[in-house]
C-alpha cells in the first residue's frame, strides 16, 4: 500500500498524456479529413463551449490547449508548477462538472462521468504532493565518491586539521555542526562524524604500534649487548640546571623500562581489565568502542552493561563537553602529554553530568586499549 501511495504521482502525468495525444490526432482528424465530432466530451473541456457562435474546431483546439498545458504542469514536477496546474485542472473539472449537472442520467454521458472521476483523483494527488508539503521522486543520482587528498609531508597536521580543527584558510569549506543543541538527537550521530572519530583513533593506535617496535628494537639491541649512548653532566641539582645540561641522542629518544617496572605494569594492567567486581566508575575502549564496562559505570549513565557494550563513546558525550574532549584527542595528536580531561557526559534520561576522564593506555585482548576512570565533578571550578 505504501508502494501504491508513493507512486500516486505517476497517475497524473499518465492521464494527461493520454488525453493529449488523443486530442491531438483527433483534433488532426477533424480539422484535415473531416472526421466525426465524437466524443462529445472533447468539445466540452472548456467552458466556451456555452457559447452559441464557437465552431467545433474552435473548440477542439481549446480542449488540446488545455490539456497541453495541464500536461506540462505535471511534468515539470515542482511546487510553483503544482499550483498552476490547478487553473487548467479546475477548468475542466468545472466544464465536465456542469455538462453532468444539467443534463440526464444516460449512457452517452459514460466518458463525462469517468473523466470527471479521474480529474477530481488529479486534484487529491496534486493537494496531498502541494498543500502537504510531500515531494514527488525523481530518478536518483549517483553520488560520487568523496575523495581525500592527503599530503606527503607532515600527514598527521593534515589529518588533524581536517577531522578536528575549525579551518579559516579554506573559504570553499562549510562548516558543519557536529551535534544540534537537542539531545535526543545523540543516538542519531552521523556516521561521517563517528568515522572521522575512527579516524582519529587509528592514527593514535599506528603511532603506539610504531612507538612499540622501536622498543622491542631496543630491547633486543639490550640483549645482544650492543652499547647505547647515553650522557649525563653529572648530578642533577634542579630541574632548570638538568635541561640546561643534560644532551639526548635524539636516535634513542626511548625511556628504558626495567624488567621489574614491566612486569608491575603487566598485573596492573591486569588487574584494570578485571573490572566487573570494580566499585569506581571505570570502563575499557577500544578505538571509541566499550569493550569492558563496570556495573558502577552502566549505573552512573543509567544504562544497562549490555546497552553500552559495543557502542561508541562519542555518543554518550553532550554537546557542551564535546570540544573539550575533541581538545584532548588533538593534543594527543601533537604529542602532548595529558591523562586527563574534563567533559559533559548524557545519562539515558537526557541529564547532563560534568565529569573528569583520567586516561590510562592499556592491553585489551592483546591489542591497544585504553582504560577509562570517570570522577563526577560536583563544582564546576
Amino acid at each position: 500500500m505504501k508502494k501504491l501511495h508513493s507512486q500516486s504521482w505517476l497517475f497524473p502525468s499518465c492521464l494527461f498524456i493520454f488525453l493529449s495525444i488523443y486530442l491531438l490526432v483527433k483534433f488532426v482528424f477533424i480539422f484535415f479529413f473531416q472526421a466525426a465530432f465524437e466524443p462529445r466530451f472533447i468539445f466540452e473541456l472548456t467552458p466556451v463551449y456555452l457559447l452559441s457562435g464557437v465552431s467545433n474546431v474552435q473548440l477542439a483546439f481549446l480542449s488540446l490547449v488545455v490539456m497541453l498545458s495541464d500536461m506540462y504542469l505535471h511534468l515539470r514536477s515542482g511546487k510553483r508548477n503544482l499550483l498552476l496546474s490547478f487553473l487548467p485542472t479546475a477548468v475542466m473539472v468545472s466544464s465536465i462538472g456542469f455538462t453532468i449537472m444539467f443534463s440526464q442520467m444516460d449512457l452517452s454521458y459514460v466518458y463525462h462521468y469517468g473523466l470527471f472521476v479521474c480529474l477530481l483523483l488529479v486534484v487529491l494527488i496534486d493537494y496531498q504532493y502541494v498543500l502537504k508539503g510531500m515531494e514527488t521522486q525523481r530518478i536518483p543520482r549517483k553520488k560520487e565518491p568523496v575523495t581525500i587528498r592527503v599530503m606527503e609531508k607532515e600527514p598527521s597536521t593534515i589529518r588533524v586539521r581536517s577531522l578536528f580543527a575549525k579551518n579559516t584558510h579554506h573559504s570553499q569549506q562549510t562548516p558543519m555542526t557536529l551535534l544540534t543543541d537537542n539531545s535526543g538527537d545523540l543516538k542519531k550521530v552521523s556516521d561521517a562524524v563517528l568515522q572521522k572519530m575512527q579516524g582519529m583513533l587509528d592514527d593514535l593506535e599506528r603511532k603506539t604500534v610504531r612507538i612499540e617496535k622501536l622498543e622491542n628494537e631496543l630491547e633486543e639491541r639490550r640483549k645482544n649487548h650492543v652499547p647505547v649512548e647515553k650522557t649525563s653532566p653529572g648530578p642533577i641539582t634542579s630541574y632548570q640546571g638538568s635541561m640546561e645540561n643534560v644532551s639526548l641522542n635524539e636516535k634513542n629518544l626511548i625511556r628504558y623500562i626495567p624488567t621489574e617496572e614491566k612486569a608491575y605494569l603487566k598485573e596492573k594492567i591486569q588487574n584494570h581489565l578485571i573490572i566487573d567486581d570494580v566499585k569506581d566508575v571505570v570502563a575499557v575502549v577500544q578505538r571509541g568502542i566499550f569493550k569492558e564496562i563496570s556495573n558502577s559505570f552502566a549505573d552512573f549513565l543509567g544504562y544497562s552493561r549490555t546497552e553500552l557494550l559495543q557502542k561508541n563513546f562519542f555518543v554518550f558525550i553532550a554537546p557542551p563537553g564535546f570540544e573539550d574532549a575533541r581538545k584532548y584527542y588533538l593534543n594527543r595528536l601533537k604529542g602532548v602529554t595529558s591523562n586527563s580531561f574534563r567533559t559533559v557526559l548524557l545519562t539515558k534520561v537526557h541529564t547532563e553530568l560534568l565529569v573528569e576522564i583520567t586516561v590510562t593506555p592499556t592491553i585489551y585482548k592483546g591489542d591497544q586499549a585504553e582504560f577509562l576512570s570517570v570522577k563526577e565533578v560536583k563544582n564546576n571550578t
